[in-house]
């Protein structure tokens, strides 16, 4: 790892540390050259996973594109972001256990709506309002019956 003040390439690690419930190391480094200390954050990608939209297109898998989807979920109401992260991590594993690349992105809907609904049940229904598919708005209004129940 280069030092961001010198860039030499030379540093050590004084401290490593689990976050992210495991999924993610924090090292505290020193540089050798200048002593300059500073912080790395290593986790894991999901670099071979496509996701095939309805449309038969597959792309690759973006964490960043379901965070921000949940976060639309979100819009509005006063919600913790370590909440976010951690209902994105949540769907991210279960993404992970489906054995089948490309998956589909009805199915990762499907897991997000899973996790949300019991989550948060406003967060559930503004996502499935978002990316549900109704024809109509009699459809939707059934299903928040369905909810209610």
């Amino acid at each position: 790892m280069n030092c961001p003040k010198c860039t030499n390439p030379d540093t050590k690690v004084l401290d490593s540390r689990l976050t992210r419930a495991g999924k993610a190391v924090r090292r505290r480094r020193e540089c050798t050259t200048c002593h300059y200390r500073f912080s790395t954050l290593e986790e894991m990608r999901i670099l071979d996973l496509g996701v095939e939209k309805r449309n038969g297109r597959v792309v690759p898998f973006s964490e960043e594109k379901l965070e921000y989807g949940i976060r639309k979920a979100f819009n509005k109401r006063k919600v913790d972001s370590d909440k976010i992260d951690s209902i994105v991590q949540k769907i991210v594993d279960e993404v992970v256990k489906v054995d089948k690349n490309p998956i589909k992105s009805t199915r990762i809907g499907r897991l997000v709506l899973k996790v949300l609904k019991q989550e948060d049940e406003a967060a559930y229904i503004c996502f499935w309002s978002m990316f549900g598919d109704f024809e109509t708005a009699d459809e939707f209004s059934k299903l928040l019956k369905q909810f209610g129940e």
